[in-house]
């Protein structure tokens, strides 16, 4: 795509050692992606890399915010995120991506094109689980909550009540003993 060519990091005529790039990332980047999980992003993407005569090492190292909603309210927050991203670059025959931490290019490359590996780390760095701060911290309380929370008191009241009437009248006796002992 043209709108990547911009993440080509060109090392054929780099001297062997450490350089470093940077890049910010906005919306439209993840749009080249097909991906509407969030809604806006402010991401600082920096990245080491080591060139060798044998292989290029890469770390990518991402932070910044992503809008995203609140799993429990549902309430768009601004997701603090940071990660890092490292893998290697080794010349071969033929390119081949099949695992995370090397990719084998031609020969002959002279550059390689890192948007793909700044999109898979910054997208393996929005947690899992996502709370709005000020309802994990008790600073405010979700309209839903309540009723996420009496559907769980309810369930555990319930569970309770069937359990005692299942209580094998041997384990009873058995835990009488232990009671009449203690007294």
């Amino acid at each position: 795509m043209k709108a990547l060519k911009s993440y080509d990091i060109k090392f054929s005529g780099l001297k062997n050692g450490k350089h470093q790039y940077r890049f910010h990332l906005d919306q439209e980047f993840f749009k080249l992606f097909d991906n509407d999980e969030f809604d806006q992003c402010d991401i600082d993407i920096v990245i080491d890399f080591n060139k060798s005569d044998q292989l290029l090492e890469f770390n990518i190292h991402n932070k910044g915010t992503v809008q995203v909603p609140c799993d429990i309210s549902g309430e768009m927050f601004d997701q603090e995120l940071e990660g890092n991203l490292d893998f290697i670059v080794k010349f071969s025959d033929t390119f081949n991506d099949d695992r995370d931490d090397l990719i084998l290019i031609p020969y002959h490359s002279h550059l390689f094109n890192i948007a793909q590996q700044i999109y898979e780390s910054v997208i393996l760095s929005i947690p899992n689980k996502r709370i709005h701060p000020d309802i994990a911290s008790g600073k405010k309380t979700a309209e839903n909550a309540k009723y996420i929370i009496n559907y769980n008191d309810n369930e555990t009241a319930v569970n309770k009540d069937n359990n005692k009437e299942h209580i094998d009248p041997r384990w009873a006796a058995l835990k009488k003993i232990l009671t009449d002992k203690k007294q």
